[in-house]
């Protein structure tokens, strides 16, 4: 059986140094080649000198190093995870233009239930309200293809 991931909107950086939550630490043991994993730091920690560092951030599942070129995503709940770029291009995409049907929906709904003059029963008036929205989709910049587009 196959899925198709949702359409939800994440932020996402490209890892600069100063993201990261600490670091996974590595005792050197004669070269980079023999270094062993000791455990990971939070950033404000001092590390001995002897150590390897390399950045990591904090995820559900724990600590997961990053590399430079790695984008940290920010995912619905708050939570942090690294994508590698080569991944983060071939599943993700800007958004510079208008939200989403669903996102422009929501926000028509908050734009009309915190309006002043609201009737007993919200989705009576809401329902008359429809007839006003392209005045309101225009004030929120949203575009809605068939609809105002």
């Amino acid at each position: 059986m196959k899925f198709r991931k949702k359409p939800v909107l994440v932020d996402a950086v490209q890892y600069t140094p100063g993201l990261e939550d600490g670091y996974a630490c590595y005792v050197i043991d004669g070269g980079l080649r023999d270094s062993r994993f000791v455990g990971y730091h939070d950033k404000r920690t001092p590390i001995p000198p002897a150590f390897r560092k390399v950045p990591a951030i904090k995820t559900l599942e724990g600590f997961h190093e990053i590399s430079a070129d790695d984008w940290i995503i920010t995912g619905v709940a708050g939570e942090r995870y690294p994508c590698k770029a080569e991944v983060f291009a071939q599943t993700y995409e800007a958004v510079d233009g208008p939200p989403h049907e669903e996102e422009a929906h929501e926000r028509i709904r908050e734009a009309y239930e915190s309006s002043a003059g609201l009737a007993d029963d919200p989705f009576d008036s809401y329902a008359g309200f429809i007839n006003g929205v392209d005045y309101v989709l225009e004030a929120l910049g949203i575009k809605i293809e068939g609809v105002n587009a």
